[in-house]
């Protein structure tokens, strides 16, 4: 297949993505590259890899819709030319613009893989609020028609359904990012001495760098000897730093400011703990995941994309946005102890290296995209949905299964309508509106269907507005109702409009289904049910592997004995709670074990 990729930045090309499009040749397609600015270095690498680069007008940071329409114009020109099969693009303005000249030009599949949704929805203000409006709709007409959406946190997926980007029933798929070369950013020794704090980004002010700079000044009241660099180039946003802020920094708060550079990393080899105290509205941050990998402890904040990096308290500390307070305490914290940046990066090392490995991560976007091996080489295939293989043609629909799901799912909810009534009350009474709790997740054929149950947890958040962990919103009406599975009665409207059946796995978030590759795939052959082989074999017990073996064993094996037992065993769970059988876990991980092999 040909395929054509829109970056908003030739570097990208190289740092970034380098590994994907390599991957995307290897496959077998022929890839064209593309950004605005003119790079012989990145042109040069590509060539070496066998894509052509081509360079494609647009103002990345510019408001300009004159020179917005250059963009579209140039992009409907390239794409007339060169007819690809498929078109992936990345960061807002390619995002916006390939996807209009997709549709536009037609005959191509469209995929728009959103690294963070950027300033417009970050920033506050009646400005602000025009242009997040005004980009809203422009991302609304790119991704109308998309064949794939991929985002990097579950904040920005929420952020698009919150401004009608996403359409109704519309899902965008969670990745972890765009992955990370373990290998060239290999793990290195912490330095000894005194702490070495490093923050890297642009020069932005909603990268927060006068946060970093306001708490370095407070930390070394404390830690003279604590160095404080910074590195990062200036940029053309209009949040950008200026030189004079920078000079002042370095003059009365004492950082250390290295300039810019295309190789972080003998900088980071050179820090004993990274720092990115951001408010900007990331997708993963690729600093981040290049300091994990170098086994660095993180400081950062808890907002969107960045949260998913941190364990708190094992390999770094999550702080408040624009708090420099908060950032300096977590400095110190780094500071106090002399080996904690040692354990906090051998932890960060091995996190990197199994949830953000950029050949797993490249594996699961081509997978995504049928660009892999087995779709590449068949057309009729790739006419197919994503998320059907040939593990969901094996399950053929049973007429009888279905019956006996919307006949005991009517009748469930006709009798217990006046319990319902009463929890639902109390629900609204303890915890206020709404009584229901709604979320998307995957059903028969991955596709996506709006699950309900009664709410558990209250919405409270902190004085930043970010919600409180789980344990601290849930109620103890909302512990009663999940240990006797009331909050999931109000499934059986999910099972009577055929979205969900009596029993099978449970449903999950459709990013973790995508996670789970073919075996997600697989398990998506049959219908979600209200409880399943997973639940009666240890439940919240059991780890996510467990579980996934347990569920492929009930695809391969459901009849209805095996469905009469999940019954009877539901309800002994109910009345005495959960626990592990280590014999049925043993056999359906010697299953799976089988196939991965």
């Amino acid at each position: 297949m040909k395929i054509v990729v829109f970056s908003s930045l030739a570097y990208s090309l190289i740092n970034f993505r380098g590994r994907l499009l390599q991957s995307m040749v290897d496959h077998g397609h022929e890839v064209i590259a593309c950004a605005p600015d003119e790079n012989d270095e990145v042109r040069a690498g590509l060539k070496a890899m066998g894509i052509d680069f081509r360079t494609v007008h647009m103002a990345r940071a510019g408001l300009n819709p004159l020179d917005d329409l250059k963009t579209l114009r140039a992009m409907i020109a390239l794409l007339r030319q060169e007819r690809p099969d498929v078109v992936m693009a990345y960061t807002q303005k390619p995002i916006v613009y390939g996807g209009i000249a997709a549709r536009i030009v037609g005959g191509m599949r469209y995929y728009a893989m959103c690294s963070g949704l950027g300033h417009a929805f970050s920033g506050e203000g009646p400005r602000i609020a025009v242009l997040r409006r005004v980009v809203s709709i422009l991302y609304r007409m790119a991704v109308a028609k998309a064949d794939g959406v991929f985002v990097f946190n579950r904040d920005d997926h929420d952020e698009m359904r919150k401004h009608g980007i996403l359409a109704d029933g519309q899902v965008a798929v969670q990745v972890p990012g765009s992955g990370i070369d373990t290998t060239r950013f290999a793990q290195e020794p912490v330095p000894p001495g005194p702490p070495i704090f490093l923050m890297i980004a642009r020069l932005l002010r909603d990268k927060g760098p006068q946060e970093y700079a306001r708490a370095a000044a407070m930390v070394k009241k404390d830690f003279p000897n604590a160095r404080f660099q910074l590195l990062g180039p200036f940029d053309a946003n209009p949040s950008s730093v200026t030189a004079e802020e920078l000079d002042r920094w370095q003059e009365e708060y004492g950082i250390e400011y290295l300039g810019s550079t295309t190789d972080v990393r003998p900088h980071l080899a050179g820090c004993t703990t990274f720092v990115l105290p951001t408010y900007y509205r990331e997708g993963l941050p690729r600093t981040i995941l290049e300091a994990m990998a170098t086994g660095r402890a993180i400081i950062t904040t808890d907002t969107p994309g960045c949260r998913e990096t941190v364990v708190e308290g094992r390999n770094g500390y999550l702080v408040k946005p624009r708090d420099a307070d908060d950032l300096a305490d977590a400095m110190r914290k780094m500071a106090e102890v002399g080996d904690r940046a040692q354990v906090f990066g051998e932890r960060s090392r091995s996190i990197a290296e199994e949830r953000f490995d950029v050949e797993k991560v490249n594996a699961l976007l081509l997978s995504l995209m049928q660009l892999d091996d087995q779709p590449a080489g068949d057309k009729a295939a790739s006419a197919l949905p994503a998320s059907l293989d040939s593990n969901a043609a094996q399950h053929k629909p049973s007429f009888a299964r279905r019956a006996v799901d919307m006949v005991v799912a009517a009748m469930a909810l006709v009798l217990l309508a006046p319990f319902l009534a009463i929890i639902g009350l109390l629900v609204r009474i303890r915890m206020g509106g709404p009584v229901l709790f709604r979320q998307e997740r995957a059903g028969l054929g991955t596709h996506p269907f709006v699950l309900v149950k009664f709410r558990t947890m209250t919405g409270e958040c902190d004085s930043n507005g970010a919600l409180l962990p789980d344990t601290d919103r849930t109620t103890s009406l909302g512990n009663f109702l999940r240990r006797f599975r009331i909050d999931e009665l109000p499934e059986f409207w999910n099972v009577l409009r055929g979205e969900m059946s009596l029993f099978g796995p449970r449903p999950l978030l459709p990013e973790t289904i995508a996670d789970f590759g073919a075996e997600g795939r697989k398990r998506s052959s049959i219908r979600p049910g209200l409880t399943g082989w997973a639940q009666i074999r240890g439940g919240p017990l059991l780890t996510q592997k467990d579980k996934l073996a347990l569920d492929t064993w009930y695809v391969d094996n459901r009849n209805w004995r095996v469905d009469l037992t999940i019954l009877l065993k539901t309800l002994l769970v109910i009345l005495r709670d959960d626990e592990v059988d280590e014999i049925a876990i043993g056999r359906a991980n010697a299953g799976f074990n089988r196939r991965s092999s």
